[in-house]
């Protein structure tokens, strides 16, 4: 154990000095840290400092911090990260501190993943780390899009630029799957209600009516009878669906661990007719958000594409993604080099080819991808307004079909009564 001198902000941002007894300079920042303080100076004490601060602004670190005031590196949720980045940047932006806006973060919610994530990434900076060193630490939660443009931010000396433009990034990839998910609400909760429909009428009504006619010695009408034998096996069905389920996901786990399975895959994917145009779609729209993202914040194209087209999610595009950059360093623009792949509309293309010829690539690859969004959002909706009716008449008739069969069986009892 050795004493350490430390120097640190108090919650209310007022300095204190003091001495801590540690094993190390490590669990002394760490019990700092627990006991409220954020350091930004910790050091072996001399024997001065250790007289003059032997009273009560002494701390003994015996105990590493409180677990659950510490950030654990998860991933954060697209609402909280969203936030927290537009927090950060308005902060960075209106002239404050690096280290002061993570403090006011901190303070202002300081048992939130918020809270937690300002004051690891203080800890960091504090240590003397870049801010796109310190995220690059807790990737699950900090893609490498958002600290390629951190870093890029840093080189230009405009990090309050660079996540201006994170946050707008966020913000629309949240605004997009809101809508994509509000557009999908209404086909679930149609399928939800039918499902449990079915269900009550195979577990309630049909186990009601099945000794009626068993007594009588006849079998139930129509489909009734199907649904009974059903019932008889349920266990064994139950047990088989469930590892029907399980041999699925084991054989897509042995894909996705695969990569020529997962390519053949995502290419099988790819040639679905109206599936795989939005996947083209969604992902031409990552790859120019990103792109245009990167550029604005000053940083090389090259990594910039190199970047990118890390977001590529489908295999078999990012391959192609790929090779299409991999003919810009030979000395082709990006019109030329996406202009044969159908990764990029047309239209898109010539926007980008705009952009080269201006000087103004990067927000015009923003522009591409805001339409690119915006076509893909249409798509999803008309399908899902086609699909809706669809579903409608199909489960309406099936479900119809069925209490039709219920009512006559019902019918039928007064029959029997009479045999």
């Amino acid at each position: 154990m050795a004493q350490f001198f430390y120097r640190a902000f108090s919650g209310q941002g007022v300095i204190t000095a003091g001495t801590i007894v540690a094993d190390g300079r490590d669990s002394a920042i760490e019990a700092l840290y627990g006991s409220g303080l954020t350091p930004f100076e910790t050091r072996e004490a001399v024997a001065t400092e250790v007289g003059a601060f032997s009273g009560a602004s002494s701390i003994t670190a015996t105990t590493q911090m409180n677990p659950s005031r510490r950030f654990d590196g998860k991933r954060l949720g697209r609402q909280a990260l969203t936030r927290f980045t537009i927090e950060l940047s308005s902060l960075v932006g209106s002239g404050m501190p690096l280290d002061e806006a993570f403090r006011v973060i901190a303070a202002s919610e300081p048992e939130s993943q918020v809270g937690r994530v300002a004051a690891a990434l203080l800890k960091d900076v504090l240590s003397g780390a870049q801010l796109s060193e310190a995220m690059r630490t807790y990737p699950q939660t900090f893609g490498a899009d958002y600290c390629a443009i951190v870093a890029a931010g840093e080189g230009a000396s405009a990090v309050g630029a660079a996540l201006a433009q994170i946050a707008a990034l966020l913000a629309r990839r949240l605004e997009l799957r809101s809508k994509i998910l509000t557009a999908l609400v209404y086909p679930a909760v149609l399928v939800t209600m039918s499902v449990a429909s079915v269900g009550i009428i195979i577990a309630v009504l049909i186990p009601n009516l099945s000794p009626v006619f068993s007594d009588a010695g006849l079998p139930l009408p129509g489909i009734l009878a199907t649904f009974s034998e059903l019932e008889d096996y349920g266990a064994m069905l139950a047990g088989g669906l469930g590892l029907a389920v399980v041999a699925a996901m084991a054989a897509l786990r042995a894909i996705a661990r695969n990569p020529a399975s997962r390519r053949a895959w995502d290419r099988a994917l790819c040639s679905i007719p109206l599936v795989g145009r939005l996947i083209v779609l969604r992902e031409a729209a990552a790859f120019t958000r990103g792109l245009g993202t990167l550029v604005c914040a000053r940083a090389p194209l090259m990594a910039a594409l190199q970047t990118a087209s890390s977001l590529i999610g489908n295999t078999e595009l990012s391959a192609r993604y790929a090779a299409a950059t991999a003919l810009v360093p030979q000395g082709n623009s990006l019109k030329l080099a996406f202009a044969d792949t159908g990764l990029i509309p047309p239209g898109g293309l010539s926007l980008i080819a705009v952009g080269e010829e201006t000087g103004q690539l990067g927000p015009l690859l923003v522009q591409v991808a805001t339409n690119l969004e915006g076509e893909f959002q249409r798509r999803i909706e008309r399908m899902v307004g086609l699909l809706t009716p669809l579903l409608t008449l199909a489960i309406g008739g099936a479900v119809g079909g069925l209490i039709l069969q219920v009512m006559t069986a019902v019918l039928s009892i007064n029959n029997l009564a009479f045999q």
